[in-house]
């Protein structure tokens, strides 16, 4: 089973049609599809998606969100995930909170981190991270 952890700023991609967003749609249809696929995202990256959302009034509520992403694990940010994004503040000060609680889960499930934040490709926490533009 293949796993990906999805960062904010690859589904931000996807709904503000930005380059590298095809591939998140492109992944998400296999999901509807019953591919054998894990994909997962961060309730830090959900609330990120959200607030940029609603800061620059586009008409998407938290359900249209959730019907978008339908087949995605919402992962709460507890314990474990926060002491990991913490340490990485240690290898990589210029990751955002939600950039390492992307990481973090992608570290924890084994999976691919999918971001289209070029920045990550100098942060070496030991996660595969797909770059998507």
């Amino acid at each position: 089973m293949s796993s990906v952890v999805l960062d904010s700023a690859a589904v931000l991609a996807m709904i503000l049609k930005e380059p590298g967003g095809t591939r998140v749609e492109t992944l998400l249809d296999a999901v509807d599809l019953g591919d054998d696929m894990n994909v997962a995202i961060s309730a830090v990256n959900w609330c990120e998606i959200l607030s940029r959302l609603y800061r620059e009034n586009h008409a998407m509520t938290a359900a249209e969100l959730a019907a978008l992403l339908s087949g995605v694990e919402l992962v709460p940010f507890e314990g474990p995930f926060a002491e990991l994004a913490a340490s990485y503040t240690r290898i990589a000060p210029w990751l955002s909170l939600g950039d390492r609680a992307c990481l973090a889960l992608a570290s924890v499930r084994t999976a691919a981190a999918w971001t289209t934040d070029k920045v990550w490709a100098r942060a070496n926490v030991g996660v595969n991270v797909k770059i998507l533009r």
